[in-house]
């Protein structure tokens, strides 16, 4: 037996995403799409240019998903993360998946292999190689993980689906508000 725990019980469903403390206006279609493709595919890449709203987008998906994934729903940020070697264990982290006697990577496929849980792994951009590798470790081991990710650029993995976030569009004749 390994020393792996969580504050989690079995069926007890987890939110682990941020409180949303401004409104979010003008993506419905980009959210419904973005549920859509979670259906079909267990993994999905929001790509686009920095500061085009894939984080906003992802989180408020995911909220609106929250309530599919009997396990929870959970968001690794990626952004600050400097060193690739951290990535297994700050997804772990987001988890809050700990090991003491077995590697940590064994111990998070040992944890998901039974949860259906969606996992937001949130700019992905600077660690691309790292994240696909770890994404694919993890949906292998766990037949019920999604993962939905944002990044500059798609993960490249098997199956896969990679959805443009475009800029939002003002409406004609308005102009944004400082």
């Amino acid at each position: 037996m390994t020393a792996v725990t969580t504050t989690t019980s079995r069926g007890q469903r987890t939110n682990r995403l941020p409180a949303e403390v401004t409104s979010f206006i003008g993506r419905r279609h980009e959210v419904a799409e973005v549920k859509r493709l979670l259906a079909t595919s267990r993994a999905v890449t929001l790509t686009g240019v920095g500061g085009v709203g894939k984080t906003r987008l992802a989180l408020r998906a995911a909220q609106e998903l929250r309530r599919t994934f009997r396990d929870g729903v959970w968001l690794a940020e990626l952004a600050s993360l400097h060193q690739p070697g951290l990535l297994t264990e700050t997804v772990a982290e987001a988890l809050e998946v700990r090991s003491h006697t077995t590697p940590l990577i064994d111990a998070l496929t040992r944890h998901l292999h039974d949860k259906q849980a969606l996992l937001v792994l949130d700019n992905c951009e600077h660690l691309v190689h790292e994240c696909a590798v770890l994404a694919q470790t993890l949906l292998r081991a766990a037949p019920d993980l999604r993962i939905l990710a944002t990044s500059r650029q798609a993960l490249g993995i098997p199956s896969e689906q990679a959805m443009p976030v475009p800029p939002l569009h003002l409406p004609d004749g308005h102009t944004p508000r400082p």
